[in-house]
């Protein structure tokens, strides 16, 4: 290990140390490994610690230490990604991640690959079958010290751009073409794909060309810096005669074009969870609508919400459906997921039709949805 990863790995040490369960302690571990070194294949290696405790117990994890540790690294310490020296350190002996600080993505793909980790923020997760050991405590959700280079961040009105059009439409595609249909600069479109790829949401060929995007995990990452109620800007309304009413009007009254109905009411066309209650309603102009609809301003018992979308992106990829235009579902999903009441549960079960029917929602590829936007 280089002096850097020691010096890591003895904060990571005390770190656990300080947190452990009474009666267990952690320390560099004084045994033996199988090691890579052919001519002495019991080398002993200074990235194994050990994990005592009551009654004579201990566990061995073969330590993988880095200062900087991101979602994509993930594969290089899973079979067969798996480095050949590691491989040879293990011999299926858990490992156990060091680093400073770990994404709450990165986290996610750990625990999915059964991988132990701890950062110095607090961030730790530690599971062993025998002897039976479980620990897990909860750190800081951003980087304390984040890297000075900027990068792109999955925030904001181009980034939601961006994100529903990976979702929207299956790969492969180039950062030009992206850039075109979602109305982004080139530059731009380049870096949040590194971003993107960096947390392993997607995969891209050894030309930079995008080949593959896990748009559940995509759409869910998108969340964490998006709220429905709270990025766009909203007027509630009362519907005297109720929310469904409201929306048959929709349909029957000049209003096509002027409103793009999400939230539940659009929910419930995919995956049905409860008759919906609110209806939701991107807006390009709240006052004309609310009097076409003849709501009543209401703070309280509010059955209708009208939204100022922040960005045209709401417009995009909608489908008309009785004379009522719905947002596209991935921008469905994101509202409900980020609602309230029952709505996250509808966003759950919407993304879930979303992954067993990809073949009704999503666009085959760049040129299908060109195609179906000129029809």
């Amino acid at each position: 290990m280089t002096p850097e990863e020691t010096k890591l790995l003895e904060d990571g040490i005390s770190s656990l140390q300080g947190r452990l369960p009474t009666g267990w302690t952690i320390s560099k571990s004084t045994r033996t490994v199988p090691g890579p070194i052919p001519s002495d294949p019991q080398t002993r290696v200074d990235r194994a610690v050990d994990l005592k405790g009551p009654q004579s117990s201990w566990i061995t994890f073969v330590v993988e230490a880095k200062r900087i540790f991101q979602p994509r690294d993930v594969e290089r310490i899973v079979p067969p990604g798996v480095s050949q020296t590691l491989r040879s350190l293990s011999n299926n002996t858990p490992i156990l991640v060091i680093a400073p600080w770990l994404s709450p993505r990165t986290q996610e793909l750990l625990s999915a690959s059964n991988i132990n980790y701890v950062d110095l923020t607090g961030n730790i997760r530690i599971t062993v079958e025998y002897p039976v050991f479980y620990f897990q405590t909860a750190g800081a959700t951003r980087d304390p010290n984040p890297p000075e280079r900027p990068v792109a961040r999955v925030r904001g009105p181009k980034a939601a751009r961006l994100v529903r059009l990976l979702a929207d439409v299956k790969p492969p595609y180039g950062v030009r073409e992206i850039a075109q249909v979602a109305n982004l600069n080139p530059g731009y479109v380049s870096k949040l794909l590194d971003t993107l790829d960096s947390e392993a949401l997607i995969d891209r060929s050894t030309r930079g060309q995008v080949s593959d995007i896990d748009y559940a995990k995509l759409l869910r990452r998108w969340t964490e810096s998006y709220e429905v109620f709270k990025t766009n800007d909203v007027i509630t309304f009362l519907s005297p005669q109720g929310a469904e009413t409201a929306l048959q009007r929709l349909s029957s009254l000049d209003i096509y074009g002027r409103a793009v109905v999400t939230g539940s009411f659009a929910a419930v066309r995919r995956a049905p969870v409860a008759a919906p209650a609110m209806l939701l309603a991107y807006c390009k102009n709240i006052g004309e609508v609310a009097k076409d609809l003849e709501l009543l301003p209401a703070t309280s018992g509010a059955n209708v919400a009208l939204l100022t979308p922040v960005d045209d992106v709401v417009w995009e990829r909608t489908q008309t459906v009785d004379g009522v235009l719905y947002a596209a579902d991935s921008q469905v999903v994101v509202d409900c997921l980020t609602g309230n009441g029952r709505m996250p549960a509808e966003g759950e079960a919407l993304l879930s039709w979303m992954v067993k029917n990809e073949s009704i929602w999503r666009a085959s590829s760049i040129n299908a949805l060109q195609l179906r936007d000129t029809e």
